[in-house]
């Protein structure tokens, strides 16, 4: 058995649990006692969430890099929210704590290469490319030109993300780490909403039935668009996993996700997660077996909760015809707006993220279109309608590929998921506008970068299972003719002698 000068030998997998487990376990244990000490359960959460961050980030920094670890915390930060508003007359202009790591993250790319950086090539990023080129055009008509500049930055900064991101994922398993991130960063929006449920004044059925589970960053209908990103690419983990450790956790996550969107009472959003996830399970065939197992305990498990909770009044209030009506008539004055505007500007549009301008100036509501082809039409014009299509069709196109070339059923099930996310983020734009915020952006291209790295090339699940037995009717690989030392040696054996 000859070892490849690239590779390194394995580590026990058993050493390696026990020295994360040590290394996560000590800070917590040290920030237990230190609260203990100041006698404040807040302050000991607080202490065991730093400790606990603090483990992870070293974690990650030696496992997967500084590249893996500016991902993490980019992903991570858009729970901080927005850091500062920019008003200086404009209808919005705000800086996230993500565009603080950001900006830190290419400071440091830039001093590490000598201030030149390899951005790798996908189409997704050259739509995406194409879309802010003619965005930053479109400033030339607009009508409040801060408004786009914070728009067009959002696209800059989700061209940043997708580039490191692409960068990253150069193997299965760090794909993996990203599409883990997602839905992380999933669970951990539909946890902070429950919180502001279950600590209103008025109970979490009123709250969810007056649409007040927001969080300082974000409404429920544009949360709700995060989670049903996430709760596909979850259930896609999880049919790709072979270790039942693996399938609990990514099952638990599904749960924690379903939850979030059952929170936020988003018609919408149930409608395009419904419709994503029937389309591409509908076909996934026995890859998709265990992600549709869940999906069913899911479905009979939210039916018992709304029988005997008191969440079955919400629905039944939300889909009452005057609740439906009133919903669909807001969005019909819109799409009237976007068609006037489109109708005045055919060619140019009113610029970029200029249509709430509009709105707020005619009617009093800062709003965005809730319709992705109304919209930028309305702000980019005729032109401007294909670079804006063009990043939902590579994306969906690249899903799609990755579903195609998967060489085993765990595998597919993770393409199936990836399929099912575009599927419904694209539905889910028909009749909301989650495409108009930077966290769904950063989340969307932080996706998309693993799914083209496993659309590039055929790919299998990257388990120890699936790296030692093949998949059944497969070809066996080559076998190598090792030489002896002989003929290493420059001697001829006897029976290559007796062949010259």
């Amino acid at each position: 058995m000859t070892v490849l000068p690239f590779a390194a030998p394995a580590r026990p997998r058993a050493g390696r649990a026990a020295r994360v487990a040590l290394a996560l376990a000590l800070p917590v244990a040290a920030a237990a006692l230190l609260a203990d000490r100041l006698a404040s359960a807040p302050v000991m959460a607080a202490a065991c969430g730093a400790a606990l961050l603090g483990a992870g980030v070293v974690w990650t920094a030696r496992r997967y890099g500084l590249l893996g670890l500016w991902l993490a915390l980019l992903l991570l930060s858009i729970l901080a929210g927005e850091m500062s508003a920019l008003p200086l007359g404009g209808q919005s202009g705000r800086l996230l704590w993500a565009d603080g790591v950001l900006a830190v993250g290419l400071a440091v790319a830039l001093a590490r290469g000598r201030f030149t950086l390899a951005v790798p090539r996908a189409p997704f990023l050259d739509a995406l490319a194409a879309l802010g080129a003619w965005g930053a055009l479109s400033l030339l008509v607009a009508h409040d030109p801060l408004t786009g500049i914070a728009e067009l930055k959002e696209w800059v900064a989700a061209l940043v993300v997708g580039a490191a991101a692409l960068s990253f994922a150069r193997d299965d398993r760090r794909a993996r780490l990203l599409l883990g991130l997602v839905v992380v960063t999933g669970v951990l929006v539909a946890l902070h909403m429950a919180f502001v449920a279950f600590t209103t004044r008025s109970g979490p059925a009123l709250a969810v039935l007056l649409k007040l589970v927001d969080l300082p960053w974000g409404r429920t209908n544009y949360l709700a668009g995060l989670l049903i990103l996430a709760l596909p690419v979850a259930l896609g983990l999880l049919g790709s996993s072979d270790r039942w450790p693996a399938r609990a956790l990514w099952a638990a996550a599904a749960v924690a996700v379903a939850a979030g969107i059952v929170l936020s009472a988003s018609k919408g959003a149930v409608v395009a997660l419904v419709a994503g996830l029937g389309i591409a399970y509908a076909g996934g065939g026995r890859a998709a077996r265990a992600s549709a197992l869940v999906l069913l305990a899911l479905a009979g498990v939210a039916v018992a909760l709304f029988a005997v909770g008191p969440l079955h009044q919400v629905v039944a209030y939300r889909l009452q015809a005057s609740a439906l009506d009133y919903s669909m008539g807001q969005r019909m004055d819109l799409y009237r707006l976007a068609l006037d505007q489109f109708a005045r500007h055919p060619l140019t549009g009113v610029g970029l993220n200029n249509f709430s301008v509009v709105s707020h100036r005619l009617t009093g509501v800062d709003t965005v279109p809730h319709n992705f082809e109304l919209g930028f039409l309305a702000e980019l014009g005729v032109p401007g309608l294909a670079p804006a299509v063009w990043p939902g069709v590579a994306l969906l196109a690249a899903s799609w590929r990755a579903r195609a070339t998967a060489r085993d059923p765990r595998a597919r099930a993770l393409a199936v998921g990836l399929w099912a996310a575009f599927l419904g983020c694209a539905v889910h734009n028909q009749f909301e506008s989650t495409l108009y915020g930077q966290q769904f952006k950063m989340l969307l291209v932080a996706t998309a970068a693993a799914t083209w790295h496993f659309a590039r090339a055929p790919h299998a699940a990257s388990h120890p299972e699936s790296r030692i037995r093949p998949h059944p009717g497969a070809a066996a690989p080559p076998v190598r003719r090792q030489d002896s030392d002989s003929e290493r040696r420059g001697i001829a054996s006897p029976a290559r002698a007796r062949r010259r």
